[in-house]
């Protein structure tokens, strides 16, 4: 017995107990790395199937509310695609030399004579990396020069650059007007229905917007006059969220009839909250008012574009609470101009006032005072006249 103790000595007994320590740390790493793999396992399995549920709920509202003409489900829809056969074939014929004048529209002969009509891709790239293409379209004066006055339109949800002539006619027609229209002017028309690409959320087609003037800005210069209508309003607001180097930036802004928020549109349908819930999970919600008051805000003492807020009181899409132009935020931005019209219902039914062809606004609408117009000046042509003096 004693020989077996001299022989199992005070070392050995470190040694075992070393071993043991090191067996056991290697069974908890091992479980650990087991448990860490289960645990990432089911984590990444949770986001995975969150990203999806976003997205699937995303898409739904991105493509009824803001690109409603991507939407198959509604585009194959035969009234509705009569009618926009009707809109697309009505604009080639417009351009179309061989085609009647329309007498409705007095200047249409001498835009056909004196613009040339053509598209221009654009390559943006996202912030993923990935690049997509968009496509606008150009008219721009045969008469050239070494300046040019550069307009921008961004329309509403339901116009292609190729389906809506009402919406660029009274600027094109305030331009041949104005005194300095021997000035070469190019109109541009910007659509992400003209993207060969569905933006994941509001965010993504506030940056595609962006990306898409900073290209116009490097091809063609700098923009003297933007002109959003509707749902335009609300992707040209992401985009000045977005906002760091104002210089590219149009030096003249208008809004017209753009919402507030998409939280007060929700507010007009059956289950509006919950509507809402499910847009905001979607990423398609928005604040346009305040993105607008937190650019300018942003931009204080430094160059930023002259604003103007124009819109209808009796607008059936964005009434009420939903109307930008009687918003209470917007008024604190400083130096901004909001012109308030009201055409009388013996005109103009008042479901038409949200989608009014501009140049019917005037004046002798407006619900209150404004320097801003002339007496005897639609508001095109007042636009016009403010942005070309710049």
């Amino acid at each position: 017995m004693s020989a077996i103790s001299s022989d199992f000595s005070f070392n050995d007994i470190g040694w075992l107990q070393g071993t043991f320590e090191n067996a056991l740390d290697s069974v908890a790493s091992k479980t650990q790395s087991i448990w860490g793999q289960i645990y990432g396992f089911a984590w990444g399995g949770c986001v995975k199937v969150t990203h999806v549920a976003r997205s699937a709920i995303g898409s739904v509202f991105r493509d009824v509310f803001f690109f409603p003409l991507k939407c198959s489900w509604l585009i194959n829809r035969p009234a509705l695609r009569d009618q926009l056969n009707i809109e697309d074939r009505y604009y080639r014929d417009f351009w179309d030399q061989s085609k009647p004048l329309d007498p409705n529209l007095r200047l249409h002969e001498m835009i056909r004579e004196k613009f040339d009509v053509s598209d221009r891709p654009f390559s943006i790239q996202l912030k993923n990396g990935s690049i997509v293409e968009i496509t606008c379209r150009v008219m721009e004066t045969k008469e050239k020069g070494d300046n040019f006055y550069n307009f921008v339109l961004v329309p509403g949800n339901f116009s292609t650059i190729s389906n809506n002539i009402g919406s660029i006619y009274p600027y094109l027609a305030a331009y041949l007007n104005a005194k300095k229209s021997s000035l070469p002017a190019r109109f541009i028309v910007i659509s992400e229905h003209n993207l060969n690409y569905k933006p994941d959320c509001l965010d993504e087609a506030g940056h595609i917007m962006l990306e898409t003037l900073k290209a116009v800005h490097q091809t063609y210069g700098t923009v003297n006059q933007l002109v959003a209508h509707s749902l335009g309003t609300i992707l040209l607001a992401n985009a000045l969220k977005q906002v760091d180097d104002s210089s590219f930036l149009p030096k003249n802004i208008c809004l017209d009839r753009g919402p507030t928020s998409v939280w007060e549109i929700s507010k007009k349908y059956l289950f509006g909250s919950l509507l809402y819930l499910f847009i905001k999970i979607g990423g398609w919600a928005s604040d346009i008012e305040q993105d607008i008051v937190d650019f300018y805000e942003k931009l204080k003492g430094k160059a930023c574009p002259a604003l103007l807020i124009t819109g209808v009181l009796q607008d059936h899409h964005f009434s009420g609470g939903a109307n930008l132009c009687l918003g209470e935020k917007i008024k604190k931005i400083e130096h901004a101009a909001v012109l308030v019209f009201d055409p009388p219902r013996q005109l103009i039914h008042e479901h038409a006032h949200h989608n009014l062809r501009s140049d019917y606004l005037n004046p002798r609408y407006l619900i209150t005072d404004s320097c801003f117009m002339k007496s005897l000046e639609n508001l095109p042509e007042a636009i016009i006249r403010h942005s070309i003096a710049y």
